[in-house]
């Protein structure tokens, strides 16, 4: 009686492939390092949807998202900020920022960055590019809209580019 013979070079011809694949991913990785002897500079298309984005899934990408919920967070309480001290009633309420400095160090040093970015999003306004400590403590710092709209509006778009997004009223 003859048994069928069973092909001993599957099982070896298997940890083979999944060696071959592991020195293809590992070879692959390596020219994406640019310390690597093998490097190769990427070629980008500025025009691709995915130009200056982290890719899918990595660790820059939950970086970027946190960040993103960080700074809409900051930006909706540097509002609320304003809203609590600022002279004036809804929507015209202003403060200088000399005062608004001082109140606002008390919990975070990144005001004037805050103040850019609000702006960018129509939240508040002021005269000049950069506010700059003691030089600039006069100048009138204005909300543009009532602290219960930016509240409902301003949102984290969830892109970890453009972290923040003003949602439709």
């Amino acid at each position: 009686m003859t048994y069928p013979r069973r092909p001993i070079v599957s099982s070896v011809g298997k940890h083979i492939n999944k060696f071959n694949e592991a020195e293809k991913k590992n070879e692959e990785e390596l020219k994406k390092n640019p310390f690597s002897k093998t490097y190769q500079v990427p070629k980008f298309d500025k025009n691709a949807a995915d130009y200056a984005r982290p890719e899918p899934g990595s660790k820059t990408e939950a970086r970027a998202k946190k960040a993103g919920v960080y700074m809409t967070r900051e930006i909706v309480f540097l509002c609320d900020l304003i809203s609590q001290y600022a002279d004036g009633e809804p929507p015209n309420q202003y403060i200088k920022f000399g005062p608004l400095f001082y109140s606002y160090s008390l919990y975070s040093s990144q005001l004037v960055g805050m103040l850019v970015r609000a702006r960018k999003y129509g939240l508040v306004d002021f005269e000049g590019e950069m506010l700059y400590q003691g030089q600039d403590d006069d100048k009138i710092i204005r909300l543009l809209k009532p602290i219960e709209e930016i509240r409902r509006i301003v949102r984290f778009s969830g892109d970890p580019v453009h972290c923040v997004t003003i949602a439709d009223a």
